[in-house]
């Protein structure tokens, strides 16, 4: 057609697309560009992939947690579900850690959970969630095996412990507790992840499952030494005999008080019964033997031979180990009696009170109605200005034991409410059990119940206060601790430990309450001056570096025990007057707990710690 022609490129006639490379650059990089976009699409599918899973196995997580929760509290309060309940309540929880652990088991997951810093919170949730599904399935149907003996309206009946249903109970604790031990290992292998790890959660997560695995394996691993020596104990096989002491802390020991009431506890095949329970003037011998009920041993003898604990009734139990203690109860009671005893059980009115709330008040022949708030008072202060011969308080005793066991024994105690008494009692050293049989002994003594002195390392302490007045003025004692630990470069610790002691006796106390019976002619001690031995245990290698009471230097008596060292010193304490004994001690170790043991007070102590957690002196020994 005339006029027309071709229009032509400006550069002579090429295309208007440009050349031919030009167009497939633009062609790649139209390629990058969408695939960038869908990558990036496709890592922000997978990362809301990622995080709706994440978001769904911590809600089945949480629903595990909980319900292991819930678990513990029964478990350690001994509450254990009847059958059907405890396996429904078990099979929850091992579903809910199986939905957990299919939903953080996926490639994607694992992916991410390899990425750099980001990932490390996935790798932990993922190492976490893996730990309890593997004991929710190798642990938690070992505990519903517990359901059926270890109900407590199957374990007891008024004074009587079902030996078959404790024995059977054995080894599914035994598992169960080797498995929430494994749990608790597992997850601290897991990592913390750091800041990633706080603000994720999973840090939280992590010192949870810890906690709850070793609290409920501990729980478990006491039913599963409980199963293996209780039912002998309880006279399974053949009858046994236990010298039952009630200590008064009024009158201060290293395991509580002296003894002020006793007798003799007999199980046979399960059925416990209580008979001639006397006040401490009724003591078999006498107060006071003519001869050593047995020979005590050199390294012991050294400390405390000068006191005749092998020959006074009243200073048996000056050593804060139960297990010597338990052996010179027994001595003296075959020498006293002619009666071979297979084990000793010392117990102190709060343990009493703690018994009673768990069942109902007591009552007196005379109608007196003595509770769980009122029994400390009343035999420990009350009683020695309303009864002021020795022959009848020791009537009144022995009156209040019995009513007390009556008030057990009636079954109208609730077994959950008494284990948990009887457990809190054993934690704060208030009851304590030896037995003659070395195989039970070896457990016991793994176990606050046994009382033992510690024997593995690590920092320690122990605070011992001791009447040494014979006077009944320990009830109005006061006693607060500090322990304040330094870490040195080399793993050490430089500790500072106070020991503050008041004395809050009131005016007017009976002069049997305060007499003074270590000074002659003291007048009757108007002022209700006390008169203590104070010892202090440290850790295993621990060195002493000097002393000051009240701000001025003072010298203190050096010792041992069962390689424990221990300094001591005598103190008086006027009504009213707060004395401070500060201690310099080099720990070889400073950590990773300090273990402490109380000494049962009819006001337990204060104790304030720094620098270091806090633990059981028994969760240190070997257990076998």
């Amino acid at each position: 057609m005339a006029g027309e022609q071709t229009v032509a490129g400006a550069s002579g006639g090429q295309p208007a697309g440009g050349t031919a490379s030009s167009r497939r650059r633009g062609g790649r990089a139209r390629w990058l560009i969408g695939g960038l976009a869908v990558a990036f699409a496709l890592i922000a599918g997978l990362s809301g992939w990622v995080a709706v899973r994440g978001l769904m196995a911590h809600s089945q997580l949480d629903e595990a947690r909980t319900r292991i929760a819930t678990l513990q509290r029964q478990v350690l309060a001994g509450d254990i579900p009847a059958d059907d309940e405890l396996r429904a309540q078990v099979a929850g929880i091992a579903e809910r850690a199986r939905a957990a652990r299919s939903l953080t088991g996926d490639p994607v997951w694992s992916a991410f959970g390899r990425l750099p810093w980001a990932g490390c919170p996935l790798r932990s949730a993922a190492a976490l969630v893996r730990a309890v599904d593997t004991m929710a399935g190798a642990g938690l149907p070992s505990v519903a095996d517990l359901g059926g003996d270890l109900n407590p309206d199957r374990l007891r009946h008024q004074m009587t412990i079902n030996v078959s249903a404790l024995a059977a109970a054995r080894v599914p604790a035994e598992r169960a507790a080797a498995a929430l031990s494994a749990l608790s290992a597992a997850a601290e292998r897991t990592e913390t992840c750091g800041w990633p790890g706080r603000v994720s959660g999973v840090e939280d997560a992590r010192a949870e499952v810890i906690d709850r695995g070793r609290t409920l394996s501990g729980a478990l691993d006491s039913v599963a030494l409980a199963a293996r020596i209780g039912p002998d104990m309880l006279g399974a096989s053949e009858r046994r005999r236990y010298l039952l002491i009630v200590q008064n802390p009024a009158e201060s020991r290293a395991t509580g008080g002296i003894i002020g009431g006793f007798g003799l506890l007999t199980a046979d095949r399960g059925r416990l019964s209580l008979d001639g329970i006397s006040g401490n003037g009724s003591l078999p011998g006498g107060p006071t033997q003519q001869t050593p009920a047995t020979v005590l041993p050199g390294p012991f003898a050294a400390r405390y031979a000068s006191f005749w604990p092998d020959r006074v009734w009243a200073n048996a139990n000056l050593t804060p180990d139960y297990p010597t203690v338990g052996k010179l109860y027994s001595h003296l009671y075959r020498t006293g009696t002619g009666i071979d005893v297979d084990g000793t059980i010392s117990v102190d009115p709060t343990t009493l009170s703690y018994l009673l709330a768990a069942s109902r008040p007591a009552v007196l022949p005379d109608g007196q109605v003595v509770t769980s708030a009122n029994l400390v008072d009343l035999v420990e202060s009350k009683v020695y200005a309303r009864i002021p011969t020795v022959p009848a308080r020791d009537r009144f005793f022995a009156q209040v034991g019995q009513a007390v066991y009556a008030a057990v024994e009636s079954g109208s105690g609730d077994t959950t409410k008494l284990l948990t008494a009887m457990s809190k009692a054993a934690k704060e050293g208030r009851l304590n059990l030896s037995s003659n049989h070395s195989d039970e002994q070896d457990v016991l003594s793994t176990t606050a119940l046994g009382g033992a002195l510690p024997t593995g390392s690590g920092p320690y302490l122990a605070v011992v206060t001791q009447n040494a007045t014979a006077s009944k003025l320990d009830y109005w004692l006061r006693r607060r601790t500090s322990y304040r630990v330094q870490r040195l470069p080399n793993g050490a610790g430089a500790v500072t430990i106070a020991v503050q002691l008041t004395n809050m006796a009131p005016d007017g106390l009976p002069e049997y309450v305060r007499k003074r019976e270590d000074v002659r002619n003291f007048g009757g001690n108007p002022q209700a001056q006390n008169n203590l031995w104070l010892s202090v245990y440290t850790g295993r290698g621990s060195l002493f570096a000097g002393a000051h009471l009240d701000g001025q230097p003072l010298g203190l008596t050096s010792g041992s025990e069962d390689g424990l060292p221990i300094v001591s010193t005598y103190l008086t304490v006027d009504r009213g007057q707060t004395r401070t004994l500060e201690l310099k001690v080099l720990e070889p170790q400073a950590g990773p707990a300090l273990a402490v043991r109380p000494q049962p007070l009819p006001v337990p102590e204060r104790l304030d710690v720094e620098g270091v957690p806090v633990t059981s002196p028994w969760s240190r020994r070997v257990k076998n």
